[in-house]
């Protein structure tokens, strides 16, 4: 039975509408969680934006501005407004505004994670196609071994082991940093160094982006590459893939063939669920990689912020 157009429009809208009641939902409960653990720190907000001890006078107007002598329901409001609208306050640190600290660090992080999830799905899915169109139990095990290191090593032990290895022994690549100090970086288009090397047509720049980039992506590919080899070796593993499998081979096709124009298609939705849902996660759990190598991104901006007690921008950007 065939469903019209007007139906196909109405589920869709349905689906639209609980998929935004539960990001809603989701956000209501992460806002409300994070307002009250930053109540609950032990610092006073509005000492830590004096650099001198403050007049009672001064304490109070700067309470008054930022609405902590009201109720917390108004207080809980309040930072959602500001959230929402943008207005998040200044860094403590940096004495810039949050947002164009964001605009400033947020770029890094994307072209570590493009990088990143670029090698992770040539890892992950060569390793498990490879193992299918081989057929031989060792590639087989090989795929798995794969997605059971990348899920359980810890990911900041991975990125000492790179640096110990790659910088130290090998000294191929810098022990840290987006850029050589020393060197100019190229005109900023995008605040991505490689694209902005490559239009740009700066080959030592992007020689320079690229040595820097290749430790830390590598490290952060692991993730992805595990989960897309585990979850597209067991769809290949699957009895009525298995027997299509069969049914090409029978016919004459070859293995190569079968698994990438004819299986890889028919894992097509599975594989791009997995990719969208790991790039998610390697936005929000970066930092760690950008702690060990140094990266100047948005994840080691919010550590920074955390530990220098940079409460107001530690609670927006968390947020986002």
């Amino acid at each position: 039975m065939s469903i019209s157009r007007k139906e196909r429009v109405q589920i869709l809208a349905r689906f639209i509408l609980a998929k935004l009641g539960f990001l809603l939902a989701i956000y209501i409960v992460a806002s409300a969680a994070l307002f009250f653990a930053m109540k609950a720190m032990p610092e006073d907000p509005v000492m830590l934006r004096f650099t001198k001890f403050p007049s009672l006078e001064q304490i109070e107007i700067e309470r008054e501005r930022l609405g902590l002598n009201r109720s917390l329901i108004y207080q809980y409001i309040t930072f959602n407004q500001r959230f929402l609208s943008g207005n998040w306050d200044r860094s403590l640190n940096t004495g810039r505004s949050a947002r164009e600290d964001v605009a400033q660090f947020f770029p890094a992080t994307l072209e570590l994670t493009f990088s990143a999830m670029a090698l992770g799905i040539l890892f992950g899915g060569s390793a498990a196609l490879f193992a299918r169109a081989s057929g031989e139990p060792f590639w087989q095990s090989a795929a798995l071994a794969i997605g059971n290191i990348g899920l359980i090593v810890p990911i900041f032990w991975i990125g000492l082991i790179l640096l110990v290895v790659g910088s130290l022994w090998l000294g191929w690549f810098p022990m840290g940093g987006r850029f050589d100090l020393a060197a100019l970086p190229p005109d900023e288009i995008s605040g991505l160094l490689l694209f902005d090397s490559i239009v740009t047509g700066d080959l030592d720049s992007l020689g320079i982006a690229m040595r820097h980039l290749a430790l830390p992506s590598l490290c952060l590919s692991v993730f992805p590459a595990a989960s897309i080899a585990s979850v597209l070796h067991a769809r290949l593993s699957e009895p009525e893939t298995e027997a299509l499998f069969v049914a090409l081979r029978s016919r004459g096709y070859g293995k190569l063939r079968i698994v990438t124009k004819h299986l890889l298609r028919a894992s097509g939705a599975t594989l791009a669920t997995v990719i969208g849902t790991t790039f998610g996660a390697l936005i929000g759990g970066a930092f760690l990689t950008e702690t060990v190598f140094s990266w100047p991104g948005i994840g080691r901006y919010v550590v920074t912020a955390i530990i220098e007690r940079d409460l107001f921008v530690a609670q927006h950007l968390l947020l986002m």
